[in-house]
């Protein structure tokens, strides 16, 4: 049982980047596996004093206090438990993954995954994939694959943070230009063959983040230029990222100066500064689970309008906010920084890519949903753990009993 919950997490990982049905197969395995396989001390032993529990413990809890004092229907409630479900899945997921063993094999599950998505991607501007989900060819266009645009970029950036780790990392020079190699195609193809602007963001931000935590101290203002000035040159060679910039000055000054907000990025300033009015006629403890999409509905009369701004605000602190008040906000800080300070204790490789990653994670709250939209809390919720799955308190060696029953050979 201890091996199908593992196995379930690997094909999670898989899953991600590729298929939802196989992050559904690969949860039910999890939930099997984990909760028959029992070793329940050695669990709690693992998850007690680990950085990501008190901020998952409360954020939970939130959710289930906050059903007692929320006006929403019983629906609504339903979904919010169903989504925040896969909080607690981070803590089992840090049990499954701290064998180093089955940490890489889930990296490399994710790995093989992107591959399948870059290589779906270009072959997909000069025919029709059949498992895409763009349905055109050429330059200048599309060409998200298995999720939307959004969710391809964010998966990718990350991809590329691992390739580049693994290039870094890699003794001979034929392995590492192999994976330089991979990375630039994947950064070509999230800036000139995606559509939307978040994975052409969290990208940038990715590498500044990877190259303050990754580059030599002499060379880290050099590699920060760098790339500075490829961000220049990649704006300059691809039509469809000026088109998408230009665009976000456009919307910014319809909406600023005539109101309009049935844009990408009307919408956004429209449910920021509602959910912010929200969050301020009930600080402290919010509105409770699902509040923000009982108070919205009010706001958006419109159904068309409602479909996209009534679900959750497209920023993370601020939905956390307006349901549960300061401390729906405190428990999701807690989670980012006491994930960024544990990177710190981490193994070199590990240290970068989790810093890389949480720089994704920062800039995408802001923007989206990364744990409220399903595409993206699989990947957040799935990578975090298992970035984290190695940390180790310093003055404490902790042992897996199947792991070290197992005689020395």
């Amino acid at each position: 049982m201890d091996n199908t919950a593992k196995g379930g997490a690997v094909l999670l990982l898989l899953g991600v980047p590729t298929s939802i049905a196989l992050v559904n197969i690969g949860i039910l395995l999890i939930l099997i596996g984990w909760f028959l396989s029992g070793r329940w001390r050695w669990k709690f032993d693992v998850v007690r004093h680990h950085p990501l529990t008190l901020p998952v413990l409360l954020l939970s809890a939130l959710v289930l206090i906050g059903i007692t004092y929320s006006d929403a229907p019983k629906a609504y409630i339903n979904h919010h438990l169903y989504v925040y479900s896969k909080l607690p899945l981070m803590l089992m997921l840090l049990t499954l993954f701290h064998d180093p063993r089955w940490q890489r094999r889930g990296l490399l599950a994710f790995a093989i995954g992107s591959m399948v998505t870059v290589v779906s991607t270009y072959a997909n501007i000069w025919f029709q994939v059949p498992w895409s989900d763009s349905h055109n060819q050429g330059m200048g266009l599309t060409h998200h694959v298995f999720n939307d645009y959004i969710a391809q970029g964010l998966a990718m950036s990350f991809f590329t943070a691992l390739a580049l780790a693994i290039a870094i990392d890699a003794r001979e020079r034929s392995i590492r230009w192999a994976w330089v190699l991979i990375a630039a195609f994947t950064v070509f193809s999230i800036t000139h063959l995606l559509a939307g602007r978040t994975g052409q963001l969290v990208l940038l931000t990715m590498f500044c983040a990877l190259a303050a935590v990754a580059a030599p101290a002499a060379w880290r203002w050099r590699v920060l230029i760098a790339v500075a000035l490829a961000t220049v040159l990649l704006l300059l060679s691809s039509p469809l990222l000026r088109e998408r910039v230009t665009a976000l000055f456009a919307e910014f000054s319809q909406y600023t100066n005539a109101g309009v907000f049935t844009t990408s990025t009307g919408y956004r300033l429209d449910m920021w500064r509602n959910a912010l009015e929200m969050f301020m006629t009930s600080p402290l403890w919010g509105h409770g689970t699902a509040g923000y999409r009982v108070l919205s509905e009010q706001v958006y009369a419109d159904a068309a309008v409602c479909a996209v701004a009534c679900v959750h605000p497209h920023n993370q602190f601020l939905l956390l906010a307006v349901d549960f008040g300061v401390l729906g906000l405190v428990g999701y800080v807690l989670l980012l920084l006491r994930s960024f300070r544990a990177a710190f204790d981490l193994a070199t490789r590990y240290r970068n890519l989790l810093v890389a990653f949480l720089a994704i994670l920062f800039v995408d709250s802001f923007i989206n949903g990364p744990f409220w939209v399903t595409t993206e809390r699989h990947l957040f919720a799935s990578v975090l753990p298992l970035l984290l799955a190695s940390w180790r308190l310093p003055a404490e060696s902790r042992f897996d009993p199947v792991l070290t029953s197992v005689p020395s050979t």
